[in-house]
């Protein structure tokens, strides 16, 4: 199966559940995005995919319909920015202003203050906060390096490298590096050093 094939999005849909939801503000994010084309075409599709335009930050909405968003806009953002995976990483960078802007967020960067590993440790409670399916844990593997640990979500991994990557821009608390490895359509492993 070819990573961002309409195959890998029926799969990821086929496992997930009615019950797996997360935030408005994904939404919001990966919309902001589609919007900075300019391509009206291409938006009106990813609004129709999504159900809407307009998402409350904090509501709940099924993690299946964030991931037809999430490919019909990698789709449309591929060539602008060098393919599916990279355009992927950019709609998860732009989740994290929208979360940094909520009371969560706001939590999240005090407590860390201007710490980078405090700030991955609270990353486990900022997905508890934000997604209502999976879980996410943080292991350490040297004093300024470590692995978020994502299992359970249908999220894709290159999504999740560019949210973890954008919480950490977005903060200007450390230059990060994240690469991922997608372990399995429900499991990911975000490398964070810095």
């Amino acid at each position: 199966m070819e990573k961002g094939s309409p195959q890998e999005l029926e799969q990821r849909l086929a496992l997930s559940r009615p019950e797996d939801t997360l935030r408005g503000f994904f939404f919001t994010g990966a919309l902001e995005v589609v919007r900075g084309l300019g391509d009206e075409v291409v938006l009106n599709r990813c609004i129709e995919v999504a159900g809407g335009s307009r998402f409350m930050a904090f509501f709940s909405y099924p993690v299946g319909t964030l991931n037809r968003l999430l490919y019909a806009a990698a789709w449309a953002l591929s060539e602008r920015h060098g393919g599916f995976d990279a355009a992927m990483r950019c709609l998860g960078q732009q989740v994290a202003p929208e979360y940094l802007e909520s009371a969560a967020g706001r939590v999240l960067t005090m407590l860390a203050g201007g710490e980078p590993r405090r700030m991955l440790n609270g990353f486990p409670s900022a997905w508890r906060t934000s997604v209502r399916h999976g879980e996410c844990s943080v292991r350490w593997t040297g004093p300024n390096s470590g692995l978020v640990l994502v299992r359970g979500s249908t999220l894709p991994s290159e999504y999740l490298v560019g949210a973890v990557r954008g919480l950490f821009e977005s903060t200007k608390m450390a230059d990060v590096n994240t690469t991922g490895r997608e372990v399995s359509l429900r499991e990911t492993e975000v490398e964070v050093s810095w």
